[in-house]
């Protein structure tokens, strides 16, 4: 009965320490190599001039290159709109009700189908997120984020319509 309970698998402990922290006989451990560094650069080869703060704003609640309430950004409303993290992060929302509304495949059917209830839902997310970041947001932002409603908005009334 012992011996029907052995088999032909050998198990050996490759374990670098000990339960105390030791390390275990006969185990030679490798130092990691050292991780190359960077030459250092002098604080002299760059010069950075600090931006003006624009006027009525202190220059402690002023970053450089930041957004000022009222300034255009672009003025070309043919202009691709500016890539944030933001406006990322809406396109991946928006992707969902693309999908609910049939205009693009399903990812795992390959088919389009349409969910007007699901569609609906996923708008609504995206009008309460409007409502939330009023204010918020810069111009490109903004105005990226109202067309992207409209859009989802209009194709949702059409398909509403062509339903029944």
């Amino acid at each position: 009965m012992a011996e029907e309970n052995q088999s032909a698998f050998k198990i050996t402990d490759r374990r670098l320490f000990n339960s105390d922290g030791s390390a275990r006989e006969g185990v030679q451990i490798e130092e990691p190599s050292p991780i190359p560094t960077l030459p250092a650069v002098s604080s002299s080869a760059v010069t950075l001039s600090p931006e003006p703060a624009p006027p009525g704003i202190s220059s402690e609640e002023f970053l450089p290159g930041e957004f000022l309430p009222g300034e255009p950004l672009n003025d070309d409303p043919n202009a691709m709109p500016e890539q944030t993290m933001f406006t990322e992060f809406l396109m991946n929302i928006a992707s969902s009700a693309f999908v609910y509304l049939g205009l693009v495949e399903h990812p795992g059917t390959g088919r389009r189908q349409v969910d007007l209830m699901a569609a609906k839902e996923t708008i609504d997310v995206l009008v309460m997120l409007h409502e939330k970041t009023k204010g918020n947001l810069t111009k490109g932002e903004g105005l990226f984020f109202e067309d992207l409603l409209a859009d989802l908005q209009t194709q949702f009334v059409a398909m509403r319509k062509a339903a029944g």
